[in-house]
């Protein structure tokens, strides 16, 4: 499993100051994580008085300034389609939107905007669906040719 790993380490470590930084700004509310030793559908779980008010999917992304992003990439997050199908579908049993956080750590900047609803649809603007080489996972340098979203994330709120 990656979270084995000193990389799936690391990332855990800055899943959780993503989530500081959102919970910091939004007090009300607790974050329960899904369990990381395995593979889950999504990250994790916002809940205010008891209920989930929100599904999380995150993503850390390393050596990334806000800047970089925003020129380079056009605002546009690569998150893997797959990833996005199976959270849709929990959103909908759930009956809770989905919140997509993209954690910037060398800055420390977290990204976050609804992306599905809580009906299971998609909720944003622009989203490009590509088959793209991208790497298989945090510990694997090989690529992997797969269907990757590219969400907008110019209109996402911004905290640090």
């Amino acid at each position: 499993m990656d979270i084995l790993t000193d990389k799936g380490q690391q990332s855990a470590r800055d899943e959780q100051d993503a989530i500081n930084i959102w919970l910091n700004r939004y007090p009300a509310f607790s974050y329960i994580h899904t369990n990381k030793d395995r593979e889950s559908a999504v990250d994790g779980f916002i809940v205010k008085d008891g209920s989930i008010v929100s599904i999380v999917e995150t993503k850390c992304r390393y050596d990334l300034t806000l800047d970089k992003f925003m020129n380079e990439y056009e605002g546009m997050w690569l998150i893997t389609f797959e990833k996005l199908v199976v959270a849709r579908s929990v959103s909908k049993k759930l009956c809770s939107p989905l919140l997509g956080f993209l954690y910037l750590v060398e800055e420390k900047t977290l990204l976050f905007k609804k992306i599905i609803d809580e009906h299971g649809e998609f909720v944003f603007g622009d989203m490009i669906i590509k088959n793209t080489q991208t790497q298989r996972t945090i510990n694997d340098k090989n690529q992997i040719a797969r269907n990757n979203a590219f969400i907008n994330m110019n209109d996402a709120k911004v905290l640090k």
